[in-house]
């Protein structure tokens, strides 16, 4: 049976919740352990896309870490007030644009924030498409949210 990239990328979330994990390397020579044929490639990937953030240690160094939900929103205001961000609303259709590359952390953002009002989240490697559950309340969440 293949093993999809939302069970590897829920594997390296569990690794990282229970395991003091420093290097890219750690993770592959951890999930290579479990049974997985992964690359650091892979995993690079899998990190810049989870949004897995290194954080210091009590004993020096650094560690991998995940994004507290409490987190999420001061990261995606960050993201929105980038000089090469736009936003347009229609409806109850919010569209993000963001530099190339910031589309998946961002999307991951989004859905850790878990905001009551989202019907769903679609985005690519630059846009993200956020789908608010009642029309014509896109402006007013842009302006009660992010600003």
């Amino acid at each position: 049976m293949r093993k999809t990239k939302k069970e590897r990328q829920f594997a390296i979330r569990n690794l990282i919740a229970n395991q003091t994990i420093q290097r890219q390397e750690d993770v592959v020579n951890a999930l290579n352990k479990m049974g997985w044929d992964v690359t650091q490639a892979t995993i690079s990937r899998d990190i810049a896309e989870m949004q897995l953030v290194k954080v210091p240690l009590e004993v020096g160094g650094f560690a991998y870490a995940v994004v507290a939900q409490a987190d999420a929103l001061a990261h995606i205001k960050r993201i929105i007030q980038e000089p090469t961000t736009t936003i347009r609303t229609q409806d109850n259709f919010v569209m993000i644009s963001v530099a190339p590359g910031t589309g998946p952390a961002l999307k991951l953002a989004l859905q850790e924030a878990d905001f009551d009002e989202l019907f769903g989240i679609l985005g690519d490697d630059a846009d993200v498409l956020m789908i608010l559950k009642k029309e014509l309340q896109a402006q007013k969440f842009v302006t009660q949210k992010f600003q």
